[in-house]
Parts: C-alpha cells; sequence; structure tokens
C-alpha cells in the first residue's frame, strides 16, 4: 500500500483526506481548501484509478450558498472513499509519525523516551489507584 501513497501528490492527499473528511464533492472540496475545480477533479480520477475512492457523477442541478450567495449548477462529482483508501490514509499517518521522530538528535530521542517512560508510569500508578477506589467502594 506504501507503493501507492508513493504515487499520489500532496494534491491527492489532500482530496483523499477531504473525502475522508466528509467533503464528498468537487464543489465542498474546492471550497474548503486552494485547489481547483480542474485540480479536485484530475485527483479523483487519479484516485479511482488507484481504487481509493468511488466516484459518481449525479444528474441534474444542485443550488448552494457559494460565497454568501446562492448559487445553481450542475451537481457536482461525489466520491466515497474505498476500505483501501482509509487504508492509505492510515499508513500515510503512522509514516508521518515515523518521520517526526526521524530528524531528532540521539540527546532528543533519549529525552522523549524518558517523558515517555515517566508518563506510562503515572498512568500504571492512576490506574492502580482507581482500582483501589473500585475495590474500596465494591466493598462497602
Amino acid at each position: 500500500m506504501t507503493e501507492t501513497m508513493d504515487k499520489l501528490r500532496d494534491k491527492d492527499k489532500i482530496v483523499l483526506q477531504a473525502v475522508q473528511e466528509g467533503n464528498d464533492d468537487i464543489q465542498k472540496i474546492t471550497e474548503t481548501t486552494i485547489l481547483e475545480n480542474h485540480e479536485v477533479n484530475y485527483c479523483f480520477t487519479k484516485l479511482e484509478d488507484l481504487d481509493l475512492i468511488q466516484v459518481e457523477k449525479p444528474d441534474g442541478y444542485t443550488t448552494r450558498l457559494v460565497n454568501g450567495q446562492k448559487r445553481t449548477f450542475q451537481s457536482p462529482k461525489n466520491a466515497q472513499i474505498t476500505s483501501q483508501g482509509l487504508q492509505a490514509l492510515e499508513e500515510n499517518q503512522q509514516e508521518e509519525k515515523l518521520d517526526q521522530f526521524e530528524n531528532l538528535s540521539h540527546r532528543e530521542l533519549v529525552e522523549k523516551t524518558r517523558q515517555h517512560e515517566a508518563e506510562i508510569q503515572r498512568l500504571k500508578n492512576q490506574i492502580a489507584n482507581f482500582r483501589k477506589q473500585v475495590r474500596k467502594h465494591l466493598l462497602e
């Protein structure tokens, strides 16, 4: 699946993320991103070819508020993310998290590890205290 994400440009990833977040047609995506209509349309084609989304072109017209004005236009293409698309986004997010640590120095990694270990210990202590409280409450 990472091969698929390697084929995607940043624009494609933005559109895929937008579809996953519920901006499911070209007009909504152009309104919420800096991409233009033809760019989103091309991304739809590319993402559909890679089986990351399913695209549907409804008939008729749609009336919406655009920039504060009521507009009627031909119904835009709709997209739904596929399970492969969801998997690709998840893998991309995991990869971005790994990249975040890749650029840290040895000292920064050691400090991060110590912080995480301290946080884990704090959480373990809280869970132990909570268990004691629950047991005490159940015995009353």
